[in-house]
């Protein structure tokens, strides 16, 4: 049986949820900053006034583009094979995603990233088999500061042959991305065969920037499957309280929806989900509280309800060490978003609030993946699992060894099987200088390091890649 669903509200909570998220976009309203965005709502039933820019939504409208988008759609890699089918029941994992800082395997010293930086970050993650999509792990401090993204997701498509997840706030770097993904499929329709997924966030309350509503706008048109990812923070924009908080956020991501859905139809929409609460005490944001962990099962469930595909973020933890703080919060973060049910979870390698990734973390999260993937594949119990036939025929005293259903076992995936090999002796662990896991890890990035880059592209995707970044940049030169 598998280990059973987490779910925190009940079907009446999520309804209650849901008609608080429509009567705050009906009376309340978003404010939008678009011209092109408000032209757009206008058109299709919005209440919009054109001075306060304030945006009101008939709870019709809003029903109507839920039901819209679809459950589920297919992903693909960049070599144009078909990946995963996001929505499917699957959980699929992400590395990344967008931290400040990076650590050096080996080593203490938190530093800026460089694209060579990126490019590790792509090739380990290429590695991990229990990480299915690529996220960009850091901004690259050695180009130009308008063209970071672009860089990052350049050195990602030239280490990774999985499917992107990359996010901005600006149109024209979305547009220049769209531009990266169809050079990558070698196709100009890319809706068809999406190679990644967009992110695109409101800011909290209820406020979209131009140029992230109008970037929703081009990911719809293009066809790109999108992530609406509202931040609100408790008591700073958003209710003191765990469920004002989701309610909030359930709000500001149904708008962002609406646009998506209006601008074209059928467009694939992610719930999108990074729970964030602030410690007023201490004054700081926090990523890996019990609240956040409760709320990524709390949004999985409001997308359920919608029935659309669901995004949120793991492994979390606000800890800067690889210490027990960081082993609780990042494994029941992790556990809570996978057995959930959501669709999509976000940031393999990151940790220190977000600040900081490392190949070490990378890998370890690797590992975490896949042990709780087995914890939620639960026990397969049957007529041969049970094995009373071969209990009764070794009986009292005997043993197992050499057993047919041992053998045949040893080939099949009743047990885990860890990428990460540890030395559980003691001998031999004092033998090997007395490794910590993190320590292990990094060895392990470096090995994988040593044999390069396996999955290289073609030198005219390199080419192609490069003019479109150094288009940009002349562009908004010109600016």
């Amino acid at each position: 049986m598998r280990l059973s669903k987490l779910e925190v509200l009940t079907h009446e909570e999520v309804r209650l949820v849901h008609g608080a998220s429509l009567r705050v976009l009906e009376r309340c309203g978003v404010k939008v900053m678009s011209d092109a965005v408000l032209a757009l709502l206008a058109g299709h039933g919005v209440q919009v006034d054109r001075e306060t820019r304030i945006c009101k939504f008939p709870p019709k409208l809003v029903e109507d583009c839920i039901a819209s988008a679809p459950m589920q759609f297919d992903l693909y890699g960049r070599n144009g094979q078909k990946a995963m089918t996001v929505g499917g029941g699957t959980p699929w994992c992400a590395s990344g995603h967008n931290a400040v800082f990076c650590i050096n395997p080996g080593t203490l010293e938190r530093r800026y990233a460089t694209v060579r930086d990126v490019e590790e970050f792509g090739i380990v993650s290429q590695w991990c088999e229990n990480i299915e999509i690529v996220g960009v792990p850091l901004n690259p401090m050695d180009v130009p500061a308008r063209s970071t993204l672009l860089h990052a997701a350049k050195a990602l498509l030239e280490t990774t042959t999985k499917p992107l997840f990359l996010s901005t706030e600006s149109c024209g770097i979305v547009e220049s991305l769209l531009e990266m993904l169809r050079a990558a499929a070698g196709q100009a329709d890319i809706g068809e065969r999406p190679n990644g997924i967009l992110q695109l966030s409101p800011s909290s309350p209820l406020f979209w920037e131009a140029s992230a509503a109008e970037g929703v706008a081009a990911c719809a048109r293009a066809g790109v499957p999108l992530v609406i990812l509202p931040e609100p923070m408790s008591g700073v924009s958003a209710p003191y309280s765990v469920a004002g908080l989701l309610t909030e956020h359930n709000a500001e991501l149904l708008s962002g929806l609406v646009i998506a859905q209006l601008a074209r139809p059928g467009t694939p929409v992610i719930y999108g989900s990074s729970w964030t609460t602030y410690d007023m005490r201490a004054s700081s944001a926090r990523i890996g509280s019990p609240e956040s962990t409760l709320l990524r099962i709390a949004g999985q469930q409001m997308a359920g309800f919608y029935q659309l595909p669901s995004h949120t973020t793991a492994t979390n933890t606000d800890s800067n060490a690889h210490d027990e703080h960081h082993a609780w919060e990042s494994v029941l973060s992790n556990l809570a978003a996978m057995d959930a049910g959501n669709d999509i979870v976000m940031n393999s390698g990151m940790f220190a609030g977000g600040l900081t990734t490392s190949l070490e973390q990378l890998i370890l999260d690797n590992e975490v993946n896949g042990i709780i993937r087995r914890l939620m594949r639960g026990i397969r119990v049957d007529a041969d699992t049970v094995a009373a036939e071969v209990i009764e025929q070794v009986g009292p005293a005997g043993n197992f060894l050499m057993e047919d259903h041992t053998l045949d076992g040893l080939y099949g995936d009743e047990f885990y099987e860890p990428t990460l090999r540890l030395n559980l002796q003691y001998d031999s662990w004092m033998a090997d200088g007395a490794p910590t896991v993190d320590r292990v890890a990094g060895r392990k990035a470096e090995e994988i390091l040593t044999r390069g880059n396996p999955v290289a592209p073609a030198p005219a995707l390199v080419r192609r890649l490069d003019e479109i970044i150094r288009a940009f940049e002349a562009r908004t030169d010109r600016e």
